[in-house]
């Protein structure tokens, strides 16, 4: 990223797990810490999409008020079963409700959508196949049980994720295509 030690990162995201990779990956970037700011939905409050949806125009809002080219805004929300393209439209619905501008092409303004979610693209990073964006990794899954373990033991992890983030798979594209998507989104809009 260009002029990163001037370049402010603000994040919308879902949870705690994003957060955490979001976090490694503006470390990456060289952005650090006090160079970023993030807004997550609270632990035990609701669905983190639909908190990530509610605040969007918000997010929107405050990153067009900044007026700084330096300030840059991501957002992170869960594809679930809908997809990248849904939860895009949704996103862009809510600024419509709101009375907002659309995002323009050239502004920089990032919105990932790691489908199913988050744990999803940790899995495949950290090299676990086969990975589905069809299927959730929750301890609530049977089959994605296996994935919520080693997530939780520590043995998949956002830093072993992003540290795999550079180099993507031959077939990534074909397994993890929000994950591909994200990358495009974010070296278009972000320059990284």
């Amino acid at each position: 990223m260009k002029k990163s030690q001037r370049r402010r990162l603000h994040v919308l995201c879902e949870d705690r797990l994003t957060v955490d990779f979001v976090e490694r990956l503006a470390d990456r970037w060289g952005m650090g810490p006090r160079q970023r700011s993030i807004d997550t939905s609270p632990k035990a409050r609701g669905s983190g999409e639909q908190y990530v949806r509610e605040h969007f125009a918000k997010a929107v809002a405050r990153w067009r008020a900044q007026s700084d080219e330096n300030v840059v805004l991501l957002v992170v929300v869960d594809g679930d079963n809908k997809g990248v393209a849904r939860r895009r439209n949704e996103l862009e619905q809510t600024l419509r409700e709101a009375g907002a501008t659309r995002i323009a092409a050239s502004d920089p303004v990032a919105i990932i959508v790691p489908t199913w979610h988050i744990e999803t693209w940790i899995a495949w990073l950290c090299g676990h196949r086969p990975v589905s964006e069809l299927q959730r990794y929750k301890n609530d899954e049977p089959l994605g049980r296996e994935v919520a373990n080693k997530i939780k033991a520590g043995e998949y992890t956002p830093k072993l994720a992003v540290a795999a983030w550079t180099h993507p798979a031959p077939d990534e594209a074909t397994h993890v295509p929000s994950l591909t998507d994200a990358r495009d989104e974010l070296t278009r809009r972000l320059g990284v």
